[in-house]
């Protein structure tokens, strides 16, 4: 056989090793380029997936716990064998937040405060006193200087994880208390389960939202702020549309609780939100007892009411006005700085229930964003033609007011987010049923940290 002929049966074969090596390195490539693109693919859906179910702003707070390798590292892996394309870092604990020995999760929040006062008329004390500043003829608080740090506040809000039920609660605190205002004063303190809540908290027939920002510590004239022990079921008509009705504490005297309810509605887009309200109570009058100690009269008892309605809307991201009327008769809890809420006839001891309209309106502008100023109005008008009215006159009461009214600017300044300064100037007048009037001219300052 020649040497030709014996050659290329190995040529032959040589080819078709090198042949075959060839196509099994062009399918492995293949299949390699495959499973990247399909890796792509299932990156892409997650993403997708993401931003149909998870909120924008969750997603944003994530970006940076989330990440895909890119598709060299994918390549790398696969030819380990090894999975893995997404990993997340857990979220990071406040450290304000705790958890208490039965898993409840408890958030730290407060703030502390110091005020300033500079008084040319008014009350005895250095917060709002509208409905007690020194008659004309009579000051005695003219010219005075105040200061203090008793409204520092502190507050735990508590969620507990209950199977089936959404439990929380709250306590919060401040150094209002005593008759020196520096000892500690429960201002919250209540449990929630579910839609209910127990315990001590702002009367629902307030609404504190829609007060026009003021400096002054014990809040504007024509609302209130009054908290008492309560009952209280909270639900929805519609998203946009809550209602609350509640059992509450009212006068020591009275035999039965007061009943009020809310309807609050809030606009769309964060706008604002608007309410109304009710209220019934009981006006009851005390025993009356003969110079022997003997009870002439068991107490008379009348039936009070009141009604509130207001709004709050932000006409842009700067400008937003407030405003907030009530209409109450028998009752002196629930709106700051109103009168007495009867008075008794001395002849047949009957009650003479007090009336009056109490309004408050106000808008805040933001002048850039740690800069931001409220201009506002407060006024309370008492009927100055029923019996409460004339009986004042005639035991000359001067504590009663028929007409008291307040202006308010202040300019709040918060140079980095927690802190913020506030200086704020305050005149108003009252009289009372028989002519007498009173001032109050004074400026705050306040400096606050919260935490």
């Amino acid at each position: 056989m020649s040497l030709s002929l014996i050659r290329k049966p190995f040529v032959m074969q040589g080819l078709a090793i090198t042949v075959a090596a060839l196509m099994m390195n062009s399918t492995h490539a293949a299949s390699e380029q495959e499973q990247i693109q399909q890796l792509r693919d299932e990156v892409k859906e997650l993403r997708a997936l993401l931003q149909q179910y998870v909120p924008q702003a969750k997603q944003q707070n994530d970006a940076a716990q989330v990440a895909v390798a890119p598709a060299t590292a994918v390549a790398a892996t696969n030819n380990q064998n090894t999975a893995a394309v997404v990993t997340t870092t857990a979220p990071k604990k406040s450290p304000l937040s705790f958890s208490t020995a039965s898993g409840a999760e408890v958030k730290l929040y407060g703030f502390l405060r110091g005020d300033a006062s500079y008084q040319a008329k008014g009350g005895d004390g250095i917060f709002n006193r509208i409905n007690k500043v020194d008659l004309e003829g009579a000051e005695k608080n003219s010219d005075r200087f105040y200061s203090t740090a008793t409204v520092t506040r502190l507050g735990l809000d508590f969620k507990a994880p209950v199977e089936g039920a959404d439990v929380g609660g709250k306590l919060e605190v401040d150094f209002r208390g005593g008759s020196s205002n520096d000892t500690i004063r429960i201002r919250h303190a209540y449990m929630t389960y579910n839609d209910w809540l127990f315990g001590q908290t702002t009367s629902t027939f307030l609404a504190t939202d829609l007060q026009p920002e003021m400096l002054d510590f014990n809040s504007p004239l024509g609302i209130g702020t009054y908290r008492t022990p309560m009952v209280r079921y909270s639900g929805k008509f519609t998203p946009e549309t809550s209602y609350a009705v509640a059992l509450e504490k009212g006068n020591d005297d009275n035999r039965a609780p007061s009943l009020t309810s809310k309807v609050k509605y809030d606009f769309a887009e964060g706008k604002g939100t608007t309410s109304a309200r009710a209220l019934l109570t009981e006006a009851r009058s005390k025993a009356t007892y003969d110079n022997n100690n003997n009870r002439i009269n068991s107490g008379e008892a009348e039936l009070g009411w009141g009604v509130a309605v207001g709004a709050k809307y932000k006409f842009t991201d700067s400008l937003q006005a407030m405003i907030d009327y009530s209409h109450v008769k028998g009752d002196s809890k629930f709106l700051l700085y109103t009168n007495n809420a009867f008075n008794v006839n001395p002849n047949n001891f009957d009650l003479n229930l007090n009336e009056f309209d109490a309004v408050t309106v106000g808008t805040t502008y933001q002048i850039n964003p740690k800069l931001r100023s409220t201009l506002a109005y407060g006024a309370m008008f008492a009927d100055d033609s029923n019996d409460f009215a004339k009986q004042a006159v005639v035991a000359k009461d001067t504590a009663q007011n028929k007409t008291l009214q307040q202006g308010w600017w202040n300019i709040m300044y918060s140079p980095v987010t927690p802190i913020t300064f506030g200086l704020e100037y305050i005149y108003g007048e009252r009289k009372t049923f028989d002519g007498q009037k009173g001032k109050d001219n004074r400026v705050g300052a306040m400096a606050r940290y919260n935490f």
